[in-house]
């Protein structure tokens, strides 16, 4: 019987424990917390054309790429790249609640390629909830980089 009140002792301080710590004591610093947000930034284009290293994406992360390290400050940054072929996206994780995000594209060339036409779309997780909700979406002809594609979503403050 001692030994039952032993490992019952053991058990139930292990118990305690354990359901006292919160699932954000066991994730890293790039992993989204259960106060923040998951955005996923969507661009397709449907062509004929050779895209290749023509179409480039502006986005808004908050993260710090600069000194070839890769740290989570909070704050938004607008990040800019080209990309290749005709579909992209980007998954930025920690997205802090109330903050507003900016998704553009355009296509780098002299007049718009006829037959082109670009979606874009925002969609969001909150924490670590499964599935995303399309929360900003938008379409258009061949986007120039003198007038590209934007739209913007405010992340909800909950």
């Amino acid at each position: 019987m001692k030994r039952f009140f032993k490992y019952f002792s053991i058990f139930a301080c292990l118990f305690v424990a354990l359901s006292s710590c919160s699932d954000d004591d066991f994730i890293s610093e790039y992993d989204t917390h259960k106060d923040e947000y998951t955005v996923r930034y969507n661009v397709t284009y449907s062509t004929t054309y050779d895209f290749h290293n023509i179409a480039y994406i502006s986005f808004t992360s908050f993260f710090d790429y600069s000194n070839n390290a890769v740290k989570y400050t909070g704050q938004p940054t607008q990040i800019n790249r080209s990309f290749d072929g005709t579909e992209e996206y980007v998954t930025i994780s920690r997205v802090p609640k109330g903050s507003q995000v900016e998704f553009s594209t355009y296509v780098d060339v002299a007049e718009a390629l006829p037959n082109t036409k670009v979606e874009i779309s925002i969609e969001i997780v909150k924490g670590k909830e499964y599935g995303s909700t399309e929360v900003a979406k938008a379409t258009a002809e061949c986007p120039l980089k003198g007038n590209p594609l934007t739209i913007s979503y405010d992340i909800p403050n909950k």
